[in-house]
């Protein structure tokens, strides 16, 4: 889900899949998409018909330069996403981007691109989301795409750009969303804790609390500001990393980054591990520096950046627990020191209140482990056998099995580009290894409720895209025992309120889209009373898309031009008496008309189909 109008993204998509897929397959096209796939780097058709792709070049980030782009040159105008997020692609290299005149998407992230190299993305007339987060350019270089009209979402965290270039860009570019981030500024600000001793009525749940991108926290006003105090006797025995930092971590972050599941190579489930960092070494805590470290960088990045953690359909952290990893990491980011020796603001001593209101925590850092998710058995090398088979029958099906992650045998499959002859003959083949799979995107794909008595015998899953197959509410019903599912998306297919209703028993269920369906807001609001934490988004109504989709009000006609033989002048309004001491208010301006539609908030979801998202190669909820 990405920043972009709901409506334009609807008819885009709508515009795809109304093209023709009956030619055959250019060879030549054929042969350029291999050759780029066999470098590690990823190109896909965004749809079946094959004739717009997405490029991402994540999983060789760190050896893709410039002259790796030069492969693409064919297939310039077909490429409407491309990903150069932490690759070594520099100016020079932008030069081969300036000749996809399609493109709309386009992620530089962490690059080493300066405001030299935005002279070459001039000509992108279609360009709607650029990314240039962690890159070298400034005020002077964004002023440079106040010509691309269609750009509606600009991120320029942790650059060279300030406000005053922002409202510079926004005076040509009145529509685009411009995002830098935090800024030092914001870092001052306090954030309002309740009073734990105040009846007074608690302020209101902060933005990022209730699970909306992180963003500067708001100032607390003299009415809303804690001036409560921390409990002596407690202050003396909590331990800042055992008693506040630990359990932050446990509830948000052990889960993916643990004794098991160790996403990037980066446990977190004890001081030492997360000390020790990841993949990238030790840059998660940079003690003393907190806008170095490499948690507080992921915690911060806008919701619907890929590396935004944690993931968008996890728990998130909240402006006061944010505030309290960076004043730990800056305090020096020790395990022994205590709430009473460490150096703290009035805020902090505020938040820090409301974190031990209840006293010390009964779990220790020891425990975190218990957290995470079952660990998921080793495989056999008989069921890895299996496994390769299987695999390898998905291959020559165009479907995709892989890995869910580094270190895990745990699997996800994707049918994107073998959907048109993906159905329930072809699923069943997975049944052999079924307990292995987690994730499965089986979007416009044959699938019909008899294949679902396949993904019931999925009993891990914990994904399922099923937009726009033919699934009904027979169907959904074999879902309804997946214990750990937590995400399903019907978007498109027949379920009703009597279909959903199926699903109560499956009570990990935190996201259920059913956009197009024939499910109800009563029949949603029913299920979430009986499934605890879920939400049902039900999309827009065709009433709602109507008034979106409305034209906008004609211009009132032109005032009557005066006559010239009309020169007395209006008469002046009549003088106030002594006794009326209010004066006489001017006449209101006439309200100008709207020139467009508002649009619409942007859904909480990533997938490839509704809610709209930006199409990402390699990660999707």
């Amino acid at each position: 889900m990405k920043t972009r109008p709901l409506i334009p993204c609807l008819l885009f998509v709508a515009a795809l899949c109304a093209r023709g897929a009956d030619k055959p397959a250019d060879p030549a096209l054929t042969q350029a998409v291999d050759k780029i796939n066999a470098t590690g780097a990823s190109l896909l058709p965004v749809s079946a018909d094959a004739k717009d792709y997405r490029f991402t070049a994540l999983n060789v980030a760190k050896d893709f330069d410039d002259a790796k782009l030069a492969p693409l040159a064919p297939l310039a105008d077909k490429v409407v996403s491309l990903d150069l997020a932490r690759t070594k692609v520099t100016d020079k290299g932008l030069a081969s981007v300036a000749s996809m005149k399609n493109l709309k998407e386009l992620h530089l992230e962490n690059t080493g691109v300066t405001d030299a190299g935005l002279d070459q993305l001039k000509g992108l007339a279609e360009l709607e989301y650029l990314n240039l987060y962690g890159t070298k350019v400034t005020d002077a270089g964004v002023q440079k795409l106040a010509g691309l009209g269609k750009l509606k979402a600009l991120y320029l965290w942790q650059t060279g750009v300030t406000k005053a270039g922002v409202a510079q860009l926004k005076a040509k570019l009145p529509g685009v969303h411009v995002n830098i981030g935090w800024t030092a500024e914001d870092d001052a600000k306090p954030v309002a804790v309740a009073a734990s001793k105040t009846p007074a009525a608690a302020p209101a749940k902060s933005d990022a609390a209730a699970g909306a991108k992180p963003a500067a926290a708001p100032a607390a006003s003299a009415a809303t500001t804690t001036t409560a105090k921390l409990d002596p006797a407690i202050a003396a025995k909590a331990v800042v990393y055992k008693d506040v930092i630990a359990p932050i971590v446990a509830a948000k972050c052990v889960s993916c980054h643990g004794t098991e599941k160790k996403k990037g190579k980066l446990q977190m489930h004890d001081f030492a591990s997360i000390m020790k960092g990841g993949s990238d070494g030790a840059t998660t805590v940079v003690a003393g520096k907190p806008k170095e470290s490499l948690m507080m960088k992921r915690i911060l990045l806008p919701k619907d950046d890929d590396e935004h953690m944690p993931p968008t359909d996890e728990k998130q952290i909240t402006p006061q627990e944010c505030q309290i990893l960076a004043w730990w990491i800056q305090n020096g980011a020790s395990d022994t020191q205590t709430v009473a020796a460490a150096a703290k603001t009035p805020a902090i001593e505020g938040i820090l209140a409301g974190l031990l209101a209840k006293g010390l925590p009964k779990a220790d850092a020891g425990a975190l482990a218990k957290i995470e998710k079952a660990k998921a058995k080793p495989l056999t090398d008989a069921e890895k056998k299996v496994v390769a088979e299987v695999a390898a029958k998905m291959t020559a099906l165009n479907a995709s099995l892989m890995p869910l992650a580094q270190d895990t045998e745990q699997l996800r499959l994707s049918v994107i580009n073998a959907a048109e002859k993906f159905g329930d003959k072809e699923l069943a083949l997975l049944e052999p290894i079924a307990a292995q799979v987690l994730w499965v995107d089986l979007a416009r794909s044959q699938l019909s409720d008899a294949g679902l008595g396949t993904l019931a015998k999925m009993t891990n899953l914990e994904r399922v895209h099923l937009e726009n197959t033919k699934v009904s509410d027979a169907g959904i019903a074999k879902l309804g025992g997946l214990k750990s599912l937590e995400y399903l998306n019907l978007y498109g297919t027949k379920v009703t309120d009597g279909g959903i209703a199926k699903l109560e028993g499956a009570k990990a269920l935190k996201k259920l889209f059913v956009w197009q369906t024939g499910v109800t807001q009563g029949g949603a609001k029913a299920l979430e009373g009986k499934v605890p934490g879920l939400k049902v988004n039900v999309g827009l109504s065709e009433a709602e898309i109507a008034k979106l989709t409305a034209p906008p009000p004609a211009a009132p006609p032109p005032a009557p031009a005066a006559k010239k033989d009309d020169k007395k002048p209006a008469a002046p309004p009549p003088a106030a008496k002594k006794d009326d001491k209010k004066p006489v208010p001017a006449p209101a301006a006439a309200a100008k008309p709207a020139t467009q539609p508002p649009a619409p908030k942007p859904a909480d979801n990533k997938a490839g189909t509704p809610p709209p998202a930006k199409p990402a190669a390699v990660k999707k909820p």
